[in-house]
């Protein structure tokens, strides 16, 4: 007699085979295409590719809100909440604009996502090394007053309960830094799909809900880190569907 928990595992197994599947394939022209253009814009195309195939894989929707909030003319910086590897998912899938990510830099020793990370141009910061960390964090600043839109997790990991964490400072500084307003960023549903430290995946609905932007400047005065962190908390969690995150 068949247990009724096997065709889950059959089902998540062949998902996770896809996944890696879809990984290597996207990964590895990314790693190409990151050689030949160093733009880095390749790497968003393939990005966005790879997570279309993989949310199709696993059944996953994602809806967006406050599109309008998002610029398509000038650089912002989106910082989000964190509580599955699908919110960079959802996130990808709905942006409308190009970007770069702000990520550990242990990210970039992951064979073919790290790779791409790496070579497609996004902001790696070495968190042990602090001098380190303020170079990168300062060169993004040029990056994103070159243009370029940037996505923080101020968290700086996910959320095991999906509840926010407390937010640490090193996007506040990018954003004063480069003076362009932050999009307050609220992703509901990925915690359900799949929790921090599990390999089961569950289809459904993500909500993402792109926030008014918040300004990082009075005149000339760059408003306190203390003071943006607790708009930018308070509009993520205004943001965020309770529905979802039950």
């Amino acid at each position: 007699m068949q247990r009724e928990w096997e065709p889950v595992l059959v089902r998540n197994a062949l998902q996770l085979f896809g996944i890696v599947v879809y990984t290597l394939f996207w990964g590895t022209l990314g790693c190409v295409l990151a050689l030949l253009d160093r733009s880095g814009e390749s790497v968003v195309w393939v990005g966005r590719n790879w997570v279309r195939w993989i949310l199709a894989l696993v059944r996953v929707r994602v809806v967006a809100e406050g599109l309008e909030n998002v610029d398509r003319e000038h650089p912002q910086i989106l910082m989000s909440n964190h509580q599955s590897v699908f919110d960079i998912a959802a996130i990808i899938q709905t942006l409308p604009v190009s970007f770069r990510f702000v990520a550990k830099r242990e990210l970039a020793r992951i064979p073919f996502f790290g790779w791409a990370l790496a070579g497609g141009g996004h902001i790696l910061v070495d968190r042990g090394d602090r001098s380190q960390a303020i170079f990168s964090l300062r060169r993004g600043a040029r990056k994103i007053r070159d243009g370029t839109n940037v996505i923080v997790f101020p968290e700086g990991t996910r959320s095991e309960s999906g509840e926010l964490r407390s937010f640490k400072s090193g996007g506040f500084h990018l954003a004063t830094e480069s003076g362009v307003p932050v999009v307050p960023v609220s992703v509901s549903g990925t915690r359900r799909i799949t929790p921090k430290r599990s390999f089961h995946i569950e289809g459904g609905l993500v909500k993402v809900r792109y926030g008014k932007p918040i300004p990082t400047r009075v005149g000339e005065a760059c408003v306190p880190h203390e003071v943006l962190k607790e708009q930018v908390r308070a509009a993520i969690l205004e943001g965020m569907d309770p529905e979802l995150q039950a």
